[in-house]
Protein backbone atom coordinates (compact mmCIF):
# COMPACT_ATOMS: atom_id res chain seq x y z
CA UNK A 1 0.00 0.00 0.00
CA UNK A 2 1.28 3.51 -0.67
CA UNK A 3 0.33 6.74 0.12
CA UNK A 4 -1.14 8.64 -2.31
CA UNK A 5 0.20 12.44 -1.56
CA UNK A 6 1.63 15.03 -3.80
CA UNK A 7 -0.03 13.17 -6.79
CA UNK A 8 1.21 14.69 -9.98
CA UNK A 9 -1.16 15.40 -12.86
CA UNK A 10 0.08 14.55 -15.89
CA UNK A 11 -1.16 14.17 -20.01
CA UNK A 12 2.24 11.40 -20.79
CA UNK A 13 -0.84 8.75 -21.44
CA UNK A 14 -3.29 10.80 -23.76
CA UNK A 15 -6.46 9.26 -24.61
CA UNK A 16 -6.70 8.40 -28.20
CA UNK A 17 -10.37 8.18 -29.89
CA UNK A 18 -10.85 7.79 -33.26
CA UNK A 19 -12.13 11.09 -34.99
CA UNK A 20 -15.54 9.77 -35.05
CA UNK A 21 -15.73 9.43 -31.33
CA UNK A 22 -18.56 12.03 -30.16
CA UNK A 23 -20.44 12.58 -27.15
CA UNK A 24 -24.09 13.81 -27.67
CA UNK A 25 -26.88 14.82 -25.08
CA UNK A 26 -29.85 12.89 -25.77
CA UNK A 27 -32.27 15.66 -24.67
CA UNK A 28 -30.79 19.24 -26.37
CA UNK A 29 -28.58 17.43 -29.25
CA UNK A 30 -25.65 19.52 -28.01
CA UNK A 31 -22.52 17.16 -29.18
CA UNK A 32 -18.95 17.45 -28.56
CA UNK A 33 -16.64 15.70 -31.17
CA UNK A 34 -13.27 14.09 -30.51
CA UNK A 35 -10.90 17.88 -30.91
CA UNK A 36 -13.91 18.95 -28.67
CA UNK A 37 -13.65 16.60 -26.19
CA UNK A 38 -9.67 16.93 -26.11
CA UNK A 39 -10.35 20.74 -25.11
CA UNK A 40 -12.46 19.62 -22.32
CA UNK A 41 -10.24 17.39 -21.17
CA UNK A 42 -7.42 19.62 -20.94
CA UNK A 43 -9.43 22.35 -19.10
CA UNK A 44 -10.73 20.38 -16.70
CA UNK A 45 -7.41 18.75 -16.38
CA UNK A 46 -5.59 22.86 -15.90
CA UNK A 47 -8.47 23.54 -13.66
CA UNK A 48 -7.65 20.02 -11.18
CA UNK A 49 -4.01 20.82 -11.51
CA UNK A 50 -4.68 23.87 -10.14
CA UNK A 51 -6.26 23.01 -7.31
CA UNK A 52 -3.94 20.05 -6.41
CA UNK A 53 -6.74 17.57 -6.85
CA UNK A 54 -5.53 14.14 -5.59
CA UNK A 55 -8.31 12.69 -4.38
CA UNK A 56 -11.66 13.52 -5.65
CA UNK A 57 -15.48 12.13 -4.76
CA UNK A 58 -17.64 12.84 -7.50
CA UNK A 59 -21.51 12.95 -7.04
CA UNK A 60 -24.19 13.86 -9.95
CA UNK A 61 -26.49 13.01 -12.08
CA UNK A 62 -25.62 11.86 -15.67
CA UNK A 63 -24.67 14.18 -18.13
CA UNK A 64 -22.34 14.82 -20.76
CA UNK A 65 -20.79 17.13 -18.82
CA UNK A 66 -19.84 13.93 -15.77
CA UNK A 67 -18.61 11.62 -19.00
CA UNK A 68 -15.68 14.76 -19.81
CA UNK A 69 -15.17 15.08 -16.63
CA UNK A 70 -14.35 11.03 -15.59
CA UNK A 71 -12.29 10.83 -19.09
CA UNK A 72 -10.52 13.65 -17.88
CA UNK A 73 -9.65 11.80 -14.41
CA UNK A 74 -8.92 9.05 -16.29
CA UNK A 75 -6.31 9.96 -18.76
CA UNK A 76 -4.48 12.32 -16.00
CA UNK A 77 -4.17 9.41 -13.36
CA UNK A 78 -6.29 11.17 -10.56
CA UNK A 79 -8.15 9.19 -8.18
CA UNK A 80 -11.71 9.77 -8.75
CA UNK A 81 -14.97 8.25 -6.90
CA UNK A 82 -17.52 8.83 -8.49
CA UNK A 83 -20.92 7.57 -6.48
CA UNK A 84 -24.52 7.61 -7.51
CA UNK A 85 -26.89 10.44 -6.09
CA UNK A 86 -29.14 7.75 -4.36
CA UNK A 87 -27.21 7.13 -1.72
CA UNK A 88 -28.15 7.70 2.04
CA UNK A 89 -26.81 9.77 4.20
CA UNK A 90 -24.96 7.77 6.41
CA UNK A 91 -23.78 6.11 3.27
CA UNK A 92 -22.45 8.79 1.91
CA UNK A 93 -20.91 10.07 5.24
CA UNK A 94 -19.28 6.96 4.82
CA UNK A 95 -17.77 7.27 1.59
CA UNK A 96 -16.24 10.64 2.79
CA UNK A 97 -15.14 9.57 5.84
CA UNK A 98 -13.36 6.16 3.94
CA UNK A 99 -11.53 8.03 1.12
CA UNK A 100 -11.26 11.45 2.76
CA UNK A 101 -11.27 13.44 0.04
CA UNK A 102 -9.57 16.74 -1.02
CA UNK A 103 -11.87 17.71 -3.66
CA UNK A 104 -16.03 16.70 -3.50
CA UNK A 105 -17.48 17.89 -7.05
CA UNK A 106 -21.33 17.91 -7.17
CA UNK A 107 -23.97 19.08 -9.43
CA UNK A 108 -26.21 20.59 -6.33
CA UNK A 109 -24.46 22.97 -4.55
CA UNK A 110 -23.54 22.44 -0.90
CA UNK A 111 -23.99 25.71 0.92
CA UNK A 112 -28.18 25.59 1.99
CA UNK A 113 -26.02 23.87 5.06
CA UNK A 114 -23.32 26.04 6.32
CA UNK A 115 -23.12 23.50 9.08
CA UNK A 116 -22.68 21.29 6.96
CA UNK A 117 -19.76 22.51 5.41
CA UNK A 118 -18.19 23.05 8.59
CA UNK A 119 -18.90 19.93 9.97
CA UNK A 120 -16.95 18.38 7.00
CA UNK A 121 -14.21 20.89 6.67
CA UNK A 122 -15.30 21.96 3.14
CA UNK A 123 -15.22 25.29 1.00
CA UNK A 124 -16.63 26.14 -1.88
CA UNK A 125 -13.58 27.33 -4.34
CA UNK A 126 -15.63 27.17 -7.88
CA UNK A 127 -18.36 26.21 -10.41
CA UNK A 128 -17.33 24.99 -13.27
CA UNK A 129 -19.19 23.08 -16.19
CA UNK A 130 -22.39 23.20 -14.13
CA UNK A 131 -20.54 21.48 -11.24
CA UNK A 132 -19.47 23.28 -7.81
CA UNK A 133 -16.09 22.23 -6.46
CA UNK A 134 -15.19 21.90 -2.69
CA UNK A 135 -12.35 21.39 -1.09
CA UNK A 136 -11.99 19.42 2.03
CA UNK A 137 -9.48 21.51 4.25
CA UNK A 138 -8.41 19.42 6.67
CA UNK A 139 -8.07 15.93 5.30
CA UNK A 140 -5.69 13.03 6.21
CA UNK A 141 -3.44 11.00 4.19
CA UNK A 142 -4.99 8.07 3.35
CA UNK A 143 -3.71 4.30 2.10
CA UNK A 144 -5.01 3.49 -1.32
CA UNK A 145 -3.25 0.15 -3.20
CA UNK A 146 -0.44 1.66 -5.92
CA UNK A 147 -1.71 2.43 -9.46
CA UNK A 148 -5.17 3.22 -7.94
CA UNK A 149 -6.70 5.72 -10.67
CA UNK A 150 -10.98 4.70 -9.75
CA UNK A 151 -12.60 3.61 -6.73
CA UNK A 152 -16.42 2.55 -7.30
CA UNK A 153 -18.53 1.67 -4.41
CA UNK A 154 -20.44 -1.38 -4.82
CA UNK A 155 -24.17 -0.73 -3.44
CA UNK A 156 -23.79 -1.53 0.12
CA UNK A 157 -23.77 -5.39 0.24
CA UNK A 158 -22.78 -5.30 3.12
CA UNK A 159 -25.29 -2.58 4.84
CA UNK A 160 -21.70 0.22 4.05
CA UNK A 161 -20.71 0.12 0.44
CA UNK A 162 -17.18 -1.12 0.08
CA UNK A 163 -14.51 0.84 -2.11
CA UNK A 164 -13.29 -1.89 -5.08
CA UNK A 165 -9.81 -0.20 -6.40
CA UNK A 166 -9.15 -0.24 -10.23
CA UNK A 167 -6.17 1.06 -12.46
CA UNK A 168 -6.96 3.36 -15.65
CA UNK A 169 -5.14 0.45 -17.60
CA UNK A 170 -7.23 -2.14 -16.35
CA UNK A 171 -10.11 -0.10 -17.11
CA UNK A 172 -8.91 0.93 -20.53
CA UNK A 173 -8.36 -2.89 -21.11
CA UNK A 174 -11.68 -4.24 -20.62
CA UNK A 175 -12.91 -1.27 -23.00
CA UNK A 176 -10.78 -2.46 -25.43
CA UNK A 177 -11.63 -6.00 -25.00
CA UNK A 178 -15.12 -5.05 -25.16
CA UNK A 179 -14.60 -3.53 -28.79
CA UNK A 180 -13.30 -6.30 -30.44
CA UNK A 181 -16.05 -9.06 -28.81
CA UNK A 182 -19.19 -6.67 -29.47
CA UNK A 183 -17.15 -5.71 -32.95
CA UNK A 184 -19.19 -3.43 -34.29
CA UNK A 185 -17.46 0.28 -36.05
CA UNK A 186 -18.55 3.46 -34.65
CA UNK A 187 -21.56 2.20 -32.38
CA UNK A 188 -24.23 4.62 -31.82
CA UNK A 189 -24.54 3.98 -28.06
CA UNK A 190 -27.29 5.36 -25.53
CA UNK A 191 -26.75 5.15 -21.52
CA UNK A 192 -29.59 3.79 -20.27
CA UNK A 193 -27.99 3.14 -16.38
CA UNK A 194 -26.48 5.71 -14.38
CA UNK A 195 -22.85 6.56 -15.25
CA UNK A 196 -21.41 5.95 -11.25
CA UNK A 197 -22.56 2.21 -12.15
CA UNK A 198 -19.19 0.94 -13.32
CA UNK A 199 -20.46 -1.15 -16.36
CA UNK A 200 -22.31 1.38 -18.27
CA UNK A 201 -19.19 3.67 -17.12
CA UNK A 202 -16.97 1.34 -19.01
CA UNK A 203 -18.48 -0.44 -21.17
CA UNK A 204 -21.04 2.73 -22.23
CA UNK A 205 -18.76 5.31 -22.43
CA UNK A 206 -15.10 3.66 -22.99
CA UNK A 207 -15.51 1.47 -25.19
CA UNK A 208 -17.90 3.39 -27.71
CA UNK A 209 -15.75 6.35 -27.91
CA UNK A 210 -12.66 3.56 -28.49
CA UNK A 211 -14.86 1.94 -31.11
CA UNK A 212 -15.02 5.61 -32.77
CA UNK A 213 -18.76 6.13 -31.86
CA UNK A 214 -20.95 8.47 -30.66
CA UNK A 215 -22.31 8.16 -26.79
CA UNK A 216 -25.70 9.69 -26.13
CA UNK A 217 -26.32 10.80 -22.56
CA UNK A 218 -29.45 11.55 -20.66
CA UNK A 219 -30.33 12.89 -17.48
CA UNK A 220 -32.06 10.49 -14.59
CA UNK A 221 -35.20 12.10 -15.19
CA UNK A 222 -35.06 12.90 -18.89
CA UNK A 223 -34.93 8.29 -18.42
CA UNK A 224 -37.80 8.03 -16.30
CA UNK A 225 -36.05 7.77 -13.01
CA UNK A 226 -35.89 8.83 -9.65
CA UNK A 227 -32.84 7.96 -7.81
CA UNK A 228 -32.13 4.28 -8.87
CA UNK A 229 -36.07 3.50 -9.64
CA UNK A 230 -37.79 3.72 -12.87
CA UNK A 231 -41.28 5.29 -11.98
CA UNK A 232 -41.84 6.93 -16.00
CA UNK A 233 -41.22 3.49 -18.64
CA UNK A 234 -42.81 5.90 -20.84
CA UNK A 235 -39.80 8.76 -20.79
CA UNK A 236 -37.41 5.59 -21.23
CA UNK A 237 -39.06 3.89 -23.65
CA UNK A 238 -39.54 7.41 -25.82
CA UNK A 239 -35.92 7.95 -25.83
CA UNK A 240 -35.14 4.65 -27.37
CA UNK A 241 -37.13 5.57 -30.13
CA UNK A 242 -35.84 9.01 -30.44
CA UNK A 243 -32.29 8.31 -30.68
CA UNK A 244 -32.24 4.85 -31.99
CA UNK A 245 -29.20 3.55 -30.60
CA UNK A 246 -27.43 0.42 -31.92
CA UNK A 247 -26.59 -0.61 -28.64
CA UNK A 248 -28.16 -0.62 -25.27
CA UNK A 249 -26.84 -2.07 -21.90
CA UNK A 250 -29.59 -3.39 -19.49
CA UNK A 251 -29.99 -4.98 -16.50
CA UNK A 252 -32.82 -7.68 -16.36
CA UNK A 253 -35.49 -5.37 -14.80
CA UNK A 254 -34.95 -3.10 -17.94
CA UNK A 255 -35.14 -5.81 -20.11
CA UNK A 256 -38.38 -7.09 -18.89
CA UNK A 257 -39.63 -3.60 -19.56
CA UNK A 258 -38.69 -3.90 -22.65
CA UNK A 259 -40.18 -7.33 -23.87
CA UNK A 260 -43.41 -6.09 -22.35
CA UNK A 261 -43.64 -2.97 -23.85
CA UNK A 262 -43.33 -4.60 -26.94
CA UNK A 263 -46.32 -7.37 -26.10
CA UNK A 264 -47.87 -4.24 -25.79
CA UNK A 265 -47.46 -2.65 -29.40
CA UNK A 266 -44.05 -0.82 -28.63
CA UNK A 267 -41.98 -1.12 -31.64
CA UNK A 268 -38.00 -1.68 -31.12
CA UNK A 269 -35.57 0.23 -33.05
CA UNK A 270 -34.43 -1.44 -36.33
CA UNK A 271 -31.40 0.19 -35.69
CA UNK A 272 -30.71 -2.35 -32.38
CA UNK A 273 -27.60 -4.57 -33.39
CA UNK A 274 -26.21 -5.25 -29.81
CA UNK A 275 -28.29 -5.18 -26.59
CA UNK A 276 -25.91 -6.48 -23.42
CA UNK A 277 -27.45 -7.47 -20.54
CA UNK A 278 -25.92 -8.17 -17.19
CA UNK A 279 -25.86 -7.24 -13.66
CA UNK A 280 -27.85 -9.79 -11.86
CA UNK A 281 -28.25 -13.58 -13.30
CA UNK A 282 -30.78 -13.71 -16.35
CA UNK A 283 -33.63 -16.48 -16.46
CA UNK A 284 -33.30 -18.60 -19.83
CA UNK A 285 -37.07 -17.94 -19.82
CA UNK A 286 -36.36 -14.20 -20.12
CA UNK A 287 -33.96 -14.79 -22.70
CA UNK A 288 -36.58 -16.94 -25.05
CA UNK A 289 -38.81 -13.86 -24.61
CA UNK A 290 -36.25 -11.28 -25.79
CA UNK A 291 -35.43 -13.15 -28.77
CA UNK A 292 -39.44 -13.91 -29.98
CA UNK A 293 -40.00 -9.94 -29.65
CA UNK A 294 -36.84 -9.78 -31.91
CA UNK A 295 -34.48 -8.11 -29.09
CA UNK A 296 -30.69 -8.62 -30.22
CA UNK A 297 -30.06 -9.56 -26.46
CA UNK A 298 -26.43 -10.59 -25.80
CA UNK A 299 -25.55 -12.22 -22.07
CA UNK A 300 -22.51 -10.98 -19.83
CA UNK A 301 -21.35 -11.68 -16.77
CA UNK A 302 -18.67 -9.77 -14.82
CA UNK A 303 -18.03 -8.35 -11.19
CA UNK A 304 -16.87 -4.84 -10.02
CA UNK A 305 -13.25 -6.23 -8.71
CA UNK A 306 -12.79 -7.42 -12.50
CA UNK A 307 -13.64 -3.41 -14.21
CA UNK A 308 -17.18 -4.88 -14.60
CA UNK A 309 -16.82 -7.39 -17.20
CA UNK A 310 -15.68 -10.98 -17.42
CA UNK A 311 -17.42 -12.71 -20.02
CA UNK A 312 -19.49 -11.55 -22.59
CA UNK A 313 -21.84 -13.83 -25.06
CA UNK A 314 -20.46 -13.38 -28.95
CA UNK A 315 -23.99 -14.85 -30.14
CA UNK A 316 -27.27 -13.13 -29.68
CA UNK A 317 -30.25 -15.27 -27.99
CA UNK A 318 -31.76 -14.99 -31.61
CA UNK A 319 -29.33 -17.41 -32.68
CA UNK A 320 -28.46 -19.30 -29.93
CA UNK A 321 -29.64 -23.01 -28.43
CA UNK A 322 -31.53 -23.87 -25.52
CA UNK A 323 -28.18 -24.99 -23.88
CA UNK A 324 -26.49 -22.21 -24.92
CA UNK A 325 -28.81 -19.66 -23.56
CA UNK A 326 -27.48 -20.86 -20.04
CA UNK A 327 -23.95 -19.98 -20.94
CA UNK A 328 -22.38 -15.95 -20.33
CA UNK A 329 -19.90 -16.46 -23.30
CA UNK A 330 -16.67 -16.85 -23.26
CA UNK A 331 -13.69 -14.68 -21.03
CA UNK A 332 -12.99 -11.61 -22.52
CA UNK A 333 -9.31 -12.21 -24.28
CA UNK A 334 -7.38 -10.60 -21.79
CA UNK A 335 -8.39 -12.21 -18.87
CA UNK A 336 -8.35 -16.29 -17.14
CA UNK A 337 -11.21 -18.18 -15.64
CA UNK A 338 -11.07 -21.19 -13.50
CA UNK A 339 -13.05 -23.45 -11.32
CA UNK A 340 -11.92 -23.63 -7.46
CA UNK A 341 -14.47 -26.21 -5.66
CA UNK A 342 -17.03 -24.96 -7.61
CA UNK A 343 -16.48 -21.25 -7.52
CA UNK A 344 -15.11 -18.84 -10.43
CA UNK A 345 -11.89 -17.03 -10.02
CA UNK A 346 -10.86 -15.00 -12.07
CA UNK A 347 -6.80 -13.53 -13.05
CA UNK A 348 -7.36 -10.12 -13.06
CA UNK A 349 -5.39 -7.54 -12.58
CA UNK A 350 -7.51 -6.29 -9.29
CA UNK A 351 -5.53 -3.76 -6.98
CA UNK A 352 -8.21 -4.55 -3.58
CA UNK A 353 -10.56 -2.68 -1.42
CA UNK A 354 -9.88 0.55 0.05
CA UNK A 355 -8.66 0.21 3.50
CA UNK A 356 -7.86 -3.61 3.50
CA UNK A 357 -4.55 -5.30 3.01
CA UNK A 358 -3.84 -6.50 -0.29
CA UNK A 359 -2.95 -9.94 -0.19
CA UNK A 360 -0.22 -12.01 -2.34
CA UNK A 361 -3.27 -13.57 -3.81
CA UNK A 362 -5.65 -10.50 -4.69
CA UNK A 363 -3.11 -9.64 -7.09
CA UNK A 364 -3.08 -13.08 -9.05
CA UNK A 365 -6.90 -14.15 -8.69
CA UNK A 366 -10.15 -12.72 -7.36
CA UNK A 367 -12.45 -15.37 -5.81
CA UNK A 368 -15.74 -14.25 -7.17
CA UNK A 369 -18.36 -15.54 -4.77
CA UNK A 370 -20.32 -17.30 -7.91
CA UNK A 371 -20.93 -20.41 -8.57
CA UNK A 372 -19.99 -22.26 -12.24
CA UNK A 373 -18.39 -24.49 -14.90
CA UNK A 374 -16.68 -23.92 -18.12
CA UNK A 375 -18.36 -26.09 -20.59
CA UNK A 376 -15.79 -27.81 -23.36
CA UNK A 377 -15.46 -24.69 -25.82
CA UNK A 378 -14.76 -22.42 -22.77
CA UNK A 379 -17.67 -21.03 -22.06
CA UNK A 380 -18.80 -19.41 -18.50
CA UNK A 381 -22.16 -21.25 -16.91
CA UNK A 382 -23.25 -19.46 -13.68
CA UNK A 383 -25.15 -21.33 -11.22
CA UNK A 384 -25.68 -19.29 -8.74
CA UNK A 385 -24.34 -17.51 -5.17
CA UNK A 386 -22.31 -19.18 -2.95
CA UNK A 387 -23.69 -16.45 0.01
CA UNK A 388 -26.47 -15.18 0.70
CA UNK A 389 -26.18 -12.10 -1.47
CA UNK A 390 -29.22 -10.83 -3.10
CA UNK A 391 -29.06 -9.70 -6.46
CA UNK A 392 -31.98 -7.52 -7.71
CA UNK A 393 -33.03 -7.99 -11.06
CA UNK A 394 -31.48 -4.06 -11.06
CA UNK A 395 -28.41 -5.22 -10.24
CA UNK A 396 -28.63 -4.08 -6.97
CA UNK A 397 -26.57 -5.69 -4.15
CA UNK A 398 -28.53 -6.34 -0.99
CA UNK A 399 -27.23 -8.39 1.56
CA UNK A 400 -29.99 -9.36 3.47
CA UNK A 401 -28.76 -9.55 6.81
CA UNK A 402 -27.73 -5.76 7.34
CA UNK A 403 -31.67 -5.10 6.17
CA UNK A 404 -32.80 -7.40 8.77
CA UNK A 405 -31.06 -6.24 11.79
CA UNK A 406 -32.64 -2.91 11.10
CA UNK A 407 -35.56 -4.12 10.72
CA UNK A 408 -35.41 -5.81 14.19
CA UNK A 409 -32.71 -3.48 16.21
CA UNK A 410 -36.01 -2.07 18.29
CA UNK A 411 -37.67 -4.76 19.17
CA UNK A 412 -40.78 -4.50 17.98
CA UNK A 413 -39.98 -7.48 15.35
CA UNK A 414 -38.54 -10.15 17.19
CA UNK A 415 -37.74 -11.61 13.58
CA UNK A 416 -37.01 -10.47 9.88
CA UNK A 417 -36.46 -12.74 6.89
CA UNK A 418 -35.43 -10.34 3.62
CA UNK A 419 -36.15 -12.15 0.20
CA UNK A 420 -35.61 -10.56 -3.22
CA UNK A 421 -32.94 -12.46 -5.15
CA UNK A 422 -33.58 -11.62 -9.29
CA UNK A 423 -36.92 -9.59 -8.51
CA UNK A 424 -36.97 -6.12 -8.84
CA UNK A 425 -37.27 -4.82 -5.40
CA UNK A 426 -36.97 -6.44 -1.63
CA UNK A 427 -39.80 -8.21 0.84
CA UNK A 428 -39.84 -9.83 4.08
CA UNK A 429 -41.13 -12.05 6.29
CA UNK A 430 -41.61 -10.75 10.06
CA UNK A 431 -43.05 -11.74 13.17
CA UNK A 432 -44.10 -9.48 15.95
CA UNK A 433 -45.01 -11.47 18.98
CA UNK A 434 -47.15 -8.05 20.31
CA UNK A 435 -50.52 -8.40 19.47
CA UNK A 436 -51.23 -4.98 20.81
CA UNK A 437 -49.49 -4.03 17.87
CA UNK A 438 -51.84 -3.34 14.69
CA UNK A 439 -51.20 -4.14 11.19
CA UNK A 440 -51.01 -0.19 10.56
CA UNK A 441 -48.62 0.20 13.36
CA UNK A 442 -46.41 -2.09 11.78
CA UNK A 443 -46.40 -0.62 8.35
CA UNK A 444 -45.65 2.54 9.42
CA UNK A 445 -42.76 0.76 11.94
CA UNK A 446 -41.26 -0.38 8.49
CA UNK A 447 -41.65 2.52 6.50
CA UNK A 448 -39.96 4.40 8.57
CA UNK A 449 -36.81 1.90 8.54
CA UNK A 450 -37.24 2.39 5.10
CA UNK A 451 -36.14 5.69 4.87
CA UNK A 452 -33.65 4.93 6.84
CA UNK A 453 -31.95 2.51 3.98
CA UNK A 454 -30.99 3.50 0.35
CA UNK A 455 -34.01 3.17 -2.15
CA UNK A 456 -33.10 -0.54 -3.60
CA UNK A 457 -32.47 -2.31 -0.13
CA UNK A 458 -36.48 -1.33 1.37
CA UNK A 459 -38.76 -4.10 2.28
CA UNK A 460 -41.06 -2.73 -0.08
CA UNK A 461 -43.43 -5.44 0.92
CA UNK A 462 -43.84 -8.09 3.86
CA UNK A 463 -45.85 -11.16 5.36
CA UNK A 464 -46.43 -10.61 8.98
CA UNK A 465 -46.18 -14.16 10.52
CA UNK A 466 -49.02 -15.09 12.84
CA UNK A 467 -46.85 -18.14 14.67
CA UNK A 468 -42.93 -17.80 14.77
CA UNK A 469 -40.17 -19.23 12.85
CA UNK A 470 -38.64 -22.36 14.70
CA UNK A 471 -36.11 -25.18 14.89
CA UNK A 472 -38.94 -27.49 15.29
CA UNK A 473 -40.70 -26.23 11.99
CA UNK A 474 -37.15 -26.92 10.34
CA UNK A 475 -36.80 -22.98 9.30
CA UNK A 476 -34.15 -22.03 12.12
CA UNK A 477 -31.08 -23.56 12.76
CA UNK A 478 -30.49 -24.72 16.45
CA UNK A 479 -28.34 -21.65 17.06
CA UNK A 480 -31.43 -19.37 15.53
CA UNK A 481 -30.04 -18.61 12.37
CA UNK A 482 -33.07 -18.79 9.47
CA UNK A 483 -32.85 -21.42 6.83
CA UNK A 484 -33.36 -19.03 3.63
CA UNK A 485 -34.05 -22.19 1.32
CA UNK A 486 -36.29 -23.80 3.64
CA UNK A 487 -38.00 -20.90 4.73
CA UNK A 488 -38.66 -19.92 1.10
CA UNK A 489 -40.15 -23.50 0.10
CA UNK A 490 -42.90 -22.74 3.51
CA UNK A 491 -43.47 -19.72 2.12
CA UNK A 492 -43.15 -19.95 -1.35
CA UNK A 493 -46.89 -18.91 -2.85
CA UNK A 494 -46.96 -15.90 0.06
CA UNK A 495 -43.49 -14.93 -1.33
CA UNK A 496 -44.57 -15.06 -4.93
CA UNK A 497 -47.97 -13.12 -4.43
CA UNK A 498 -45.89 -10.27 -3.22
CA UNK A 499 -44.65 -10.15 -6.97
CA UNK A 500 -47.52 -9.64 -9.42
CA UNK A 501 -47.03 -10.24 -13.00
CA UNK A 502 -46.29 -7.88 -15.81
CA UNK A 503 -45.35 -4.95 -12.85
CA UNK A 504 -42.34 -3.70 -11.78
CA UNK A 505 -44.24 -1.70 -9.23
CA UNK A 506 -45.15 -2.89 -5.45
CA UNK A 507 -48.20 -4.46 -5.28
CA UNK A 508 -51.25 -2.99 -3.82
CA UNK A 509 -52.19 -4.19 0.19
CA UNK A 510 -53.61 -7.24 -0.20
CA UNK A 511 -55.86 -9.26 1.80
CA UNK A 512 -54.69 -11.78 4.94
CA UNK A 513 -54.00 -14.73 4.12
CA UNK A 514 -56.23 -17.01 6.40
CA UNK A 515 -54.63 -18.21 9.32
CA UNK A 516 -51.46 -17.94 8.84
CA UNK A 517 -50.00 -14.45 7.30
CA UNK A 518 -50.83 -10.74 6.62
CA UNK A 519 -49.60 -8.96 3.63
CA UNK A 520 -48.79 -5.80 3.85
CA UNK A 521 -47.83 -2.79 1.77
CA UNK A 522 -45.32 -0.35 3.03
CA UNK A 523 -45.71 2.66 0.58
Amino acid sequence: MNVVDNKQLSNRNQLQFPDTARLTDAMTGESFCWAEIRHQLDAWQHLLQSLNAQRMVFRAQSSVQWALLDLACLEADITLVPVPGYLSDSQWQHVLQQVAPDLIISDVPFGVAPEFLAANDMRWVAEFSGFQLYQCCATTAVSIPAGTQKITFTSGSTGQPKGVCLSAAAQLQVATSLVSRINLDAPRHLCLLPLPTLLENIAGIYAPLLAGGEVFIAAEAARGFNGSRLENPTLLLGLISKVQPQTLILVPELLQLLIHACRQGWTAPLSLKFIAVGGAKVAVDLLKQAAQCGLPVYQGYGLSECCSVVALSEHSALHVSQLQLQQVGKALPHLEVKIVADEIWVKTPFLGYLGAEPTTEMNEWVATGDLGSITADGSLVIWGRQKNLLILSSGRNVNPEWVEAELTKTGLVQQAVLFGDAQPYCVALLYCANPAVTDEQLAAFVSNINQQLPDYARAEQFIRLQTPLSEAQGSLTGNGRPKRDEIARLYASELAALYPADTKLPPQQQMPTPNSTITCCCH
